[in-house]
């Protein structure tokens, strides 16, 4: 009864916890949801965590996305693929992540009043997946074939075998993936404020930048807050569902002891 006890104890504490830490994500959704966001123009009276919208802008230029080769302010790539592992009926099928990197500086956010900085480093970004998914054995397209070539840590599996009367296509499937914030798009940024005079030293620039220096949470995405607190309300609702299913039953369990 001793290790019973134990056992639904811990699964109880785990489920606590867990219940807990989303609560936190909700809570923060809310936050996000029910905040007024600020006037660009007004930050430099701001001490603490801000909330400000407006639409994404270079500072110093723009990078390359390093798939699709399109011009962007932050890019997040990751390039997965599909293994199996096992035998007969036990096996299973996963995605392996072959790399992964982040490009990106400085942007500005800009809205009707003015704009400011944004150091991205550290950011929790919610930004919109661009993928394109090879299967195995086909040709990818030559942006894909242009960035594989010139990536070690991914192999091509676009192989054959010729059986003489037909060409057996090999190799395993794949996904090339960038979640990237283009210039002109909508922006929410949650951070905090700090004065910097190199920020802003043009016509319609506040000296003010934006990061996530003593804030628990630094949030960038690429929408409005609606979207963004329904984003982080998922993770939170999902995480509650769970840690109930591991807290009641562990709980019931303990009084019946």
């Amino acid at each position: 009864m001793v290790v019973a006890l134990l056992v639904a104890g811990m699964v109880a504490l785990v489920g606590f916890v867990v219940v807990a830490l989303s609560a936190r994500e909700l809570w923060f959704a809310w936050r996000v949801y029910r905040g007024e966001s600020l006037a660009v123009y007004e930050l430099p009276n701001e001490t603490g965590p801000v909330e400000v919208k407006g639409v994404a802008e270079p500072d110093a230029g723009t990078v390359e996305a390093p798939i699709s080769g399109s011009p962007c302010l932050i890019c997040g790539w990751e390039v997965q693929e599909r293994r199996t592992s096992g035998t007969g009926k036990g096996s299973n099928t996963y995605w392996k992540t072959l790399d992964e990197g982040l490009l990106g500086g400085p942007f500005r956010l800009a809205d009707d009043t003015a704009s400011c900085r944004v150091e991205p480093a550290g950011s929790d970004r919610r930004l919109e997946e661009h993928t394109v998914t090879v299967p195995g054995g086909t040709v990818p397209p030559a942006e894909v074939r242009e960035f594989v070539a010139a990536n070690p840590n991914v192999s091509p599996q676009d192989g054959t075998i010729d059986l003489g009367v037909a060409e057996l296509r090999v190799g395993n499937e794949q996904r090339f993936v960038e979640r990237r914030l283009d210039p002109g798009e909508d922006c929410y940024v949650y951070g905090r404020a700090h004065y910097d005079q190199t920020a802003g030293s043009r016509g319609g620039e506040v000296s003010v930048r934006i990061d996530g220096e003593s804030v628990r949470r630094f949030l960038i995405a690429d929408r409005r807050e609606r979207g963004v607190a329904w984003d982080v309300a998922k993770v939170g609702f999902a995480g509650a569902l769970f840690g109930l299913l591991m807290l009641v039953p562990s709980a019931f369990w303990i009084l019946s002891l």
